[in-house]
């Protein structure tokens, strides 16, 4: 970090390569498509770069980027410039899924159904639900990452598994809202 903060540009590649692909995670579950969020993953390293001398070391780089993804991902939503799109995580499947289509067919169903779930979420359940289940921060680390209260982390996180639950319930039984609601 030191090398990288002095204008060391294989240092900052390294930090680069080491954090990209949490970057990129978030930005895709916080945005749902694979082009944008590849923009925006871009976007956070090159704002990274440019913010390294403001990076004071009161926190972990990989927190500092947290804030800096999170915060672009926000502001790219509030603004209305994202492609809706359920390309959301085509994650290789695991061993145990590999070899049967079936299994294989019914996780890439489940993730995708997670996915548009997600995208549904009102911007700061869907914050701290992408911070912590998807990227396993504590609600302390997804306070400072939001500059909350882990008591909002808190909040915001039970409101958002129950609105997921609900809607992925709905899902599995093939109801819209209306239905469920009569």
């Amino acid at each position: 970090m030191a090398k990288a903060q002095e204008g060391y540009l294989d240092a900052f590649e390294t930090l680069s390569e080491r954090h990209g692909p949490m970057v990129y995670r978030v930005a895709l579950r916080m945005l749902g498509n694979h082009h944008d969020a590849q923009d925006l993953a871009q976007d956070t390293m090159l704002a990274a770069w440019r913010s390294l001398d403001r990076f004071r070391g009161d926190s972990l780089f990989s927190t500092w980027l947290y804030r800096i993804v999170t915060r672009q991902a926000l502001n790219r939503l509030t603004r209305g410039r994202v492609h809706q799109s359920l390309d959301l995580l085509n994650e290789i499947p695991t061993s145990e899924v590999a070899g049967d289509p079936q299994l294989s067919a019914e996780r890439q169903a489940t993730v995708d159904a997670v996915g548009a779930a997600v995208s549904t979420l009102p911007l700061p359940q869907r914050v701290v639900v992408v911070l912590h289940h998807f990227e396993g921060l504590s609600y302390a680390d997804v306070a400072e990452v939001t500059h909350s209260s882990v008591a909002s982390v808190r909040s915001h996180l039970f409101r958002g598994r129950r609105t997921l639950g609900l809607l992925l319930a709905r899902e599995a039984l093939g109801t819209t809202e209306e239905e469920a609601d009569t």
